[in-house]
This record gives C-alpha cells, sequence and structure tokens, in this order.
C-alpha cells in the first residue's frame, strides 16, 4: 500500500485507471487527476497483465498514487473489480488511460452527489478528441429519467462516472464475464434498485482512436447477450412491456451491427 495513508487523512475518492501499457496519453491521464481541485483523492493505476520496466514517470512519485499489477491478462471488468477491493474510499471514480479529466471535474460531480443523497453515481458530458488531442466533437448526456432511457442506449460516459461504494459493492461491482460493455451492463443493474443522475458539463475529454475496444465489439458477443438480458431484467423493474423491450433490443442490436461494420458513426462524432 502506498503510504499515502501515512501523510494526510484517509481519502474522500479513489480515481480507478486501468491500463495494458504505459505511455504518454497514461501520463495524461494520471496527471490529470492528480491536479484536480480536491486534494483528498488516491489515483489507482492498475496494470492488466502489464509489468513495470519503466519506473522514471514522475506521477509515480507522487504519495497519492498507488500502483498495482496483475500477473496476466484478465480484462477491464476484473481489473476495476481488484481496485475496488483493495480500496475503501466512499466515492469511487472512473477514468480510462486514455482519456483526460478536467481539473475540477471531481469537485464538481462530488458536489452533485452531495446535493443529491438520492444518487448512488454521477456523469457527466465530454468533449471527444482525437489521437494528438484535437477536439472532434462532443458526447451531451441526458439529466433527466436516465434509467428508462438506458433501455434503449447507454447514456453514460464510463470515463466520467463517480460512484458511491456502497450501491457498487451491492450489486457485485462489473461483471468480469463483461469482457466489453461492462460499463453499460453495471449501469442497467445498478438502475435496477438505485438512480444515476448526470451533469450537464464537459467534465472530461473522451479520446477516440483506432485501437478502442468499443471499436471491436462483436454484437452478437457474449457481453453483448448479458447487456440484453440486464436492459430486460431493468424493463421488468420499471414495469415496461417486455414485447417493447424485445423491439427496442433488435434496433440496438442492429445498430450494433452497422456499428461494427462501419456503416454506422458514432453517436460522439457530432460537430462541436
Amino acid at each position: 500500500m502506498s503510504n499515502f495513508y501515512s501523510r494526510c487523512a484517509p481519502p474522500r475518492v479513489t480515481v480507478a485507471i486501468p491500463t495494458v501499457r504505459l505511455d504518454a496519453h497514461l501520463d495524461a491521464a494520471v496527471t490529470s487527476a492528480l491536479t484536480q481541485t480536491i486534494d483528498d483523492l488516491e489515483v489507482v493505476v492498475a496494470l492488466d497483465g502489464e509489468p513495470i520496466e519503466d519506473d522514471r514517470r514522475s506521477w509515480m512519485a507522487d504519495p497519492r498514487v498507488r500502483i498495482r499489477t496483475r500477473p496476466s491478462r484478465r480484462g477491464t471488468a476484473a481489473t476495476l473489480n481488484a481496485v475496488l477491493g483493495a480500496t475503501n474510499t466512499p466515492f469511487f471514480a472512473r477514468l480510462d488511460a486514455d482519456d483526460i479529466a478536467e481539473p475540477h471535474r471531481l469537485e464538481r460531480q462530488i458536489a452533485a452527489l452531495d446535493e443529491h443523497p438520492e444518487w448512488s453515481g454521477v456523469g457527466s458530458a465530454a468533449t471527444v478528441i482525437d489521437e494528438s488531442g484535437r477536439p472532434l466533437g462532443h458526447i451531451d448526456v441526458p439529466t433527466e429519467d436516465t434509467a428508462r432511457q438506458l433501455l434503449r442506449r447507454n447514456v453514460f460516459v464510463h470515463s466520467a462516472m463517480v460512484l458511491r461504494r456502497s450501491p457498487l459493492e451491492r450489486v457485485g461491482g462489473y461483471d468480469p464475464d463483461c469482457v466489453r460493455m461492462q460499463d453499460y451492463d453495471l449501469w442497467l443493474r445498478l438502475s435496477a434498485t438505485c438512480t444515476l443522475g448526470n451533469v450537464p458539463e464537459r467534465l472530461v475529454q473522451y479520446r477516440v482512436h483506432d485501437g478502442m475496444h468499443s471499436r471491436r465489439t462483436p454484437a452478437f458477443s457474449a457481453s453483448a447477450r448479458k447487456v440484453i438480458a440486464s436492459r430486460r431484467r431493468l424493463a421488468r423493474s420499471l414495469g415496461k412491456p417486455l414485447v417493447l423491450q424485445f423491439a427496442h433490443d433488435t434496433g440496438w442490436t442492429a445498430g450494433q451491427v452497422l456499428r461494427n461494420a462501419g456503416l454506422r458513426r458514432p453517436r460522439y462524432l457530432v460537430t462541436t
């Protein structure tokens, strides 16, 4: 364990950054987490099957950083569950290893959770950037009735989420069998018993590039089947007709097929 706890009070929020490589994008992500406008945080960099071969990165010396390594590749969901089990802060925040948090991100989102004790988590809108950091567009998110909108599509940016630990643990964390779309599956399971919110500000910079996992998700994969099952469970909990949900699921699957075939542009590539 890092010497962070011996130097100051226990942190209020954990920022979990899973990664499979040490590179410049990770450096930017970690730096953005460490330069937040709040101080009571820890940053856990979880190397999924990646040995540390270069320990000269400046952020590694920051006492707020904890580095966890896994000897073999287990996937994002299992890696995030390992971070969840190794930490005990009230709030669990996500940041992808190629994204950037705006300086006031955590301050704004934790304030929103304090203002809305009924919320079990909060997301935000995002600016879309390319490999080099140039803006491409934006992702706007709904701020009301998110559970019903989840029945049609994912309305949360994973890299922009801050979750309360208790409800996250209560649903068992991420499903390790969801190799892809583990975030969408989690929001669906949480929304069956909890409320998730969004703030409209663009609090993260979401990087798109050819190596993104979301661009390689088969429409009929085991992960997709898990998501559809979770969509239908949420529909039942909300009292929505399953016949209608089957129609939504068919449309969603068709959209995944078109996207993975390159015949449909991702929703986030919109003109700013």
